[in-house]
């Protein structure tokens, strides 16, 4: 299972799931409870695919990169 970043070709259905999203983050909309456990599923797979490419880093790490980011050091 890949991450499939290419808009193109992108679900119908997860369109109109990520829509409703947006429109509940940005105007208000109530989010209906089968698009929020969708939503929650899809996201689950894609974190569990990049653990398993990438792996786990511990928080100190990510603590770090997030300075980086910033221009911190």
């Amino acid at each position: 299972m890949g991450i499939d970043t290419d808009t193109a070709h992108t679900d119908p259905h997860e369109q109109a799931d990520a829509e409703a999203v947006l429109r509940h983050a940005f105007h208000g909309e109530p989010l209906d409870p089968e698009v929020a456990h969708r939503v929650r599923e899809r996201a689950a797979r894609v974190t569990e695919e990049i653990r398993r490419v990438h792996g786990v880093i511990d928080d100190e790490t990510f603590q770090a990169l997030i300075s980086d980011d910033d221009g911190e050091t």
